[in-house]
């Protein structure tokens, strides 16, 4: 028998964005029911201590101030912290074809650290676990399969025959959003012709609390500092953005060939990779909402937006939005709006929409500068890299933009 609820936000999609978005907007006031596909024991399950490689989640991010700020404002940060995370006070960048590098510090900025590697499951776990005491309906373990316009906003057809309508949809289902594609939203898109590797690694030496990045023409590759709960110091996790030719020799090697090709990648500025996890290889391709929302409808996260994993600025893009979002709609619960008012959607959109593409921008250009092995743009790129790196307050301004502390 079909069963039909009524709400007045919907969320689809429950990972670190998605389920931000509800708990915040629950505790506005509004009703709210957030789907997710995935079921419940997966998504609060606890992690066994880390005394390998293969103990950590091979999907990590780098999570800034000011995500760190929203989460702590939902109340959940402490819980992420209870668990495995890695504040980083130093971030390293250099060009592995040249002898810029530039260094920054928190201690440059009078802040505790620059941000903080945390594993994605356990951040979502975190955020689950504030839920099951919200007022949030949780609805997990079953699929959309359906999502239609309804007289005021939507509903969605779930696979076991339930109805959910609300006046405000908000679609957080990640980068193939199928509710962006239900709802007639247009992309502006293309492939990098390059793959991701992600894993985990041990080195012989320390990670120091420094998040390590070096730059080639190929490609870039970052060494992201864990801590295991023994506080060995010898965990990271590596992005490494590889043409696609490239990355598929890689993933083909055995972990000791791919350990050697790791330490002269990143110059064993860590000493040897003595063990490596299973690896990973995703496509890097950069998508753009052309519009965020339509009535009754909006997009929040990498369902609106994905931007190359060089800079690691895709969650904290999408807890941009989630910010944003969650200040347009507890102005209109007070002004006693409709929470899909074309006015609040239309505010949301305005905020999110050119800082979102000023840093695809700014990361589409970074990437071409050092894809390019000219001479004249080598030289060009690694004196601007010493140059920078001499220049406190422009250096320090870049890495308050990058942690959120932008005002």
């Amino acid at each position: 028998m079909n069963e039909e609820k009524t709400f007045d936000i919907l969320v689809a999609g429950g990972g670190m964005i998605g389920s931000a978005l509800a708990l915040g907007l629950s505790r506005q006031g509004w009703q709210v029911a957030l789907v997710e596909g995935s079921d419940h024991e997966t998504l609060v399950q606890a992690p066994q201590p880390a005394t390998n490689v293969a103990d950590f989640e091979p999907r990590v991010s780098a999570i800034s101030v000011a995500s760190q700020q929203l989460l702590e404002q939902l109340g959940v940060w402490s819980e992420v912290t209870a668990g495995r995370h890695c504040p980083y006070q130093t971030m390293t960048v250099w060009d592995g074809d040249g002898t810029g590098r530039i260094q920054f510090e928190a201690a440059e900025l009078q802040a505790r650290a620059l941000g903080t590697i945390v594993e994605n499951r356990s951040i979502v776990r975190a955020l689950f676990e504030a839920l099951e005491q919200s007022q949030v309906e949780l609805i997990e373990g079953v699929r959309i399969t359906g999502c239609k316009r309804a007289s005021e906003g939507y509903t969605l057809e779930l696979e076991d025959d339930r109805s959910l309508s609300a006046k405000l949809l908000v679609g957080c289902d990640g980068a193939n959003s199928r509710l962006r594609q239900w709802v007639g939203l247009p992309t502006r898109e293309w492939d990098y012709d390059q793959q991701a590797i992600v894993c985990t690694v041990r080195t012989t030496q320390s990670h120091r609390f420094t998040a390590w990045q070096r730059f080639s023409t190929s490609g870039p590759l970052a060494f992201l500092p864990l801590l295991p709960e023994s506080g060995d110091e010898h965990f990271c996790s590596i992005v490494w953005s590889q043409d696609t030719g490239e990355a598929r020799r890689l993933m083909a090697l055995d972990d000791t060939e791919f350990a050697s090709e790791l330490e002269r990648a990143i110059e064993r500025e860590l000493g040897s990779v003595e063990t490596v996890s299973s690896r990973f290889a995703f496509p890097l391709r950069q998508r753009h909402a052309k519009d965020y929302v339509a009535p009754g409808f909006a997009l929040v996260g990498d369902a609106a937006h994905t931007i190359h994993p060089l800079a690691g600025q895709g969650a904290n893009l999408g807890y941009g939005d989630v910010r944003a979002m969650l200040d347009e709609l507890s102005r209109a619960k007070k002004a006693g709006l409709n929470p899909a008012n074309e006015l609040v959607l239309a505010r949301y959109q305005r905020r999110r929409k050119g800082e979102n593409l000023a840093m695809m921008a700014a990361m589409e250009g970074f990437k071409q500068l050092f894809a390019r092995d000219e001479l004249p743009v080598r030289w060009l790129r690694n004196t601007g890299l010493r140059w920078l790196n001499q220049l406190g307050p422009v250096k320090n301004r870049i890495a308050a933009e990058a942690m959120g502390l932008n005002g």
